[in-house]
């Protein structure tokens, strides 16, 4: 039995060195092939020449034997399109390959965050453009580097004879070539079938281990993708064999998948546990066309023991599809949630790309608030909400570019609502906003202070006539983590973010007359009481009308994020991460996460903490938007990658 790890809670490995473990950990495990999928369900027909010839190469000895560091691989034989047939055809009594022992097991990987039902989505499995050959070739290099080859048949440096396959149902045309270098074959397959390469790669690694072996056999390649290879102990077809080979027909066969799904999306379908029909059924309600692809590539879905990290396999475990996950969750990030991003050149683009996809056809209101500093956009958010307006940054003595084209041919206002006074939003600025949109209503919620503003954008949103607010937070004015969190969770449930200073002994008279005009019944304290101090949390109990005051914080200002949104939402199908250690992508995001119900958590620049990983399931996530470019969050939060 391979040795086993933990992975964490979520089934992420860090280092190079445990990446590497968990490939030979979560490929080929028992049941984890193409388990007679093609006998069940019609696959792509060829033209009827396509029958493949053999190589004498394709005989192997009964009683395999690693190939030595200097053997020459064997071709792939000459195809056209080869067409698994609906029933399996009579198999040879050779060995299909020389494939590792497949009754290793998941033994101390927690997979807390697998979904049986919602294993890939559609964006993840069918975008042939996922990576070029370059980036596959660099990956490759990267998971079993040159200096560690034993044997001088590594993948990143194997060519292999491809065939040209015309154009048909499920792909476009792919050249083939005498010598192809694996990286090469994976993304031309990937890019005619649309089939991201990323996919393939772990499907590649799951079934036969070599993307990151130090020592590959012939063999394995000759069956990487276990395409057409059954879970019965009998051979692989060897019609089927040979590297490209392999890849071009588990492309072709995920396409067809895809267009001809066998399972009902949306269904609740009994999926059997192992080959052994005895071993029974567990209930999977499919949630996509991916998912479907991969219980017909690989039809059994692993029971409650394969599931469990502190249990060994048994007769009825099986650990293909979960393997596959879990290769996928290493490498790339979790495979059942897309991610994408909302970002621009600067804060002011970024702030105009999230009003835009917030109100592609234009709106009413607009909210705009200084970029530069935080303090009078932080109580802006919800307010926006309340009028279905974006939130718009711009500099404090003239309207960016970006922002002024947006307001003026896509955003198209009757009303702009400037958010401070005009030392934070000059009057030049209101001119340009006029100029922009003549006949343009402008009301400007101004105050002394960053306080005062609070109270006057609270006000406003909320008022009194329209039924008051009967929640609110509260958060320090002097900092943006806590009050940021607030604001979309605020925009969301309809509560205003009233800013204090959080070191004061108690709240000033002229919040306590604020909250009491809103007829604020609960108050939530977002922050700990470095941020919120706990005379000021006492002093709110007293405030005429307030029945409720809570406080939600954490270790530090992620967790005191994750913690109020947990609280604000039950599920969400989309999540909003903005870095935590700046505030302008935060700001506008707000208001988008707000009035879509979504979370909005800040997380580091460089990595998602663990429990923010973990809380996209309690969320039942799919979708993370990153609010900001790289520079703000980079390839690893691209990835949800963990910290430590």
């Amino acid at each position: 039995m391979a040795e086993s790890k933990t992975i964490g809670r979520t089934g992420l490995i860090r280092s190079a060195a445990a990446v590497a473990m968990a490939g030979a950990l979560a490929a080929g495990l028992l049941f984890g092939g193409a388990a007679g999928a093609s006998a069940a369900t019609p696959e792509p027909t060829p033209p009827a020449t396509s029958t493949p010839a053999e190589d004498a190469s394709t005989s192997i000895p009964a009683t395999p034997a690693p190939d030595p560091a200097t053997s020459t691989p064997a071709p792939d034989p000459a195809t056209s399109t080869p067409a698994p047939d609906q029933e399996p055809a009579p198999q040879p009594a050779e060995p299909a390959s020389e494939l590792p022992d497949p009754h290793f097991d998941l033994e101390g990987v927690v997979v807390t965050s697998f979904r049986p039902g919602d294993i890939i989505t559609d964006g993840n499995m069918y975008d042939g453009g996922a990576m070029t050959a370059a980036q596959v070739q660099a990956f490759l290099t990267a998971q079993a580097p040159p200096s560690a080859c034993t044997n001088g048949n590594c993948i990143a440096g194997k060519t292999f004879a491809s065939t040209g396959q015309p154009a048909n149902a499920e792909c476009t045309a792919y050249a083939g070539t005498a010598s192809e270098s694996a990286a090469s074959i994976i993304a031309k397959a990937g890019k005619a079938c649309g089939v991201s390469q990323r996919a393939l790669l772990v499907l590649i690694q799951k079934e036969s281990q070599v993307i990151d072996a130090t020592a590959p056999t012939n063999g394995a390649y000759d069956a990487a993708t276990g395409y057409k290879c059954l879970d019965d102990g009998n051979p692989c077809d060897p019609k089927y064999k040979g590297f490209a080979n392999q890849v071009y027909n588990a492309a072709q066969q995920l396409r067809y998948y895809q267009l001809n799904p066998k399972y009902t999306i949306g269904a609740t379908t009994p999926i059997h546990y192992a080959p052994d029909t005895a071993c029974g059924t567990g209930d999977v309600t499919i949630q996509n066309k991916a998912t479907a692809a991969l219980y017909a590539y690989t039809p059994y879905t692993p029971n409650a023991d394969a599931l469990d990290p502190d249990k060994g396999p048994d007769a009825c475990t099986s650990y293909g599809n979960l393997n596959f996950w879990v290769i996928y969750t290493d490498w790339f990030g979790y495979p059942h949630i897309d991610v994408d991003r909302l970002q621009g050149a600067d804060r002011f683009a970024v702030s105009a790309a999230i009003a835009e996809e917030a109100y592609p056809s234009g709106t009413k209101t607009v909210f705009l608030a200084n970029g530069g500093g935080y303090a009078d956009a932080l109580s802006a958010g919800p307010a926006a909400v309340t009028q279905s307006a974006p939130l718009l940054l711009t500099q404090a003595g003239s309207l960016p570019d970006v922002v002024a084209d947006s307001i003026q041919n896509q955003l198209k206002p009757t009303k702009i609502v400037i958010v401070g006074g005009p030392n934070s939003v000059s009057p030049a600025v209101e001119k340009q906003l006029k100029a922009l949109r003549p006949g343009v209503t402008i009301v400007r919620l101004g105050g002394a202070d960053r306080y005062e503003v609070s109270r006057n954008v609270a006000a406003y949103a909320f008022p009194k006539s329209s039924g008051g607010a009967s929640g609110a937070y509260v958060a320090t004015g002097t900092n943006f983590p806590d009050a940021l969190s607030a604001s979309g969770a605020g925009g969301h449930s309809g509560k205003p973010v009233v800013l204090v200073n959080g070191s004061a002994g108690s709240i000033d008279s002229a919040t306590s007359a604020a909250l009491k005009a809103l007829g604020v019944t609960k108050v939530t304290v977002a922050g700990g009481p470095n941020s919120v101090s706990s005379g000021v949390l006492a002093s709110l109990r007293s405030v005429p009308g307030v029945s409720s005051v809570t406080r939600i914080s954490g270790a530090d200002r992620f967790e005191a994020s994750l913690n109020i949104n947990q609280a604000a939402y039950d599920t969400s199908s989309r999540v909003f991460f903005a870095t935590g250690s700046n505030f302008p992508d935060a700001l506008a995001g707000s208001a988008l996460a707000g009035s879509l119900g979504a979370p909005l958590i800040v997380v580091h620049g460089d990595c998602v903490p663990q429990a923010v990983r973990l809380s996209l399931n309690d969320f039942k996530a799919d979708r993370v938007t990153l609010l900001g470019g790289p520079a703000s969050l980079d390839a690893n939060v691209q990835s949800l990658r963990s910290c430590g």
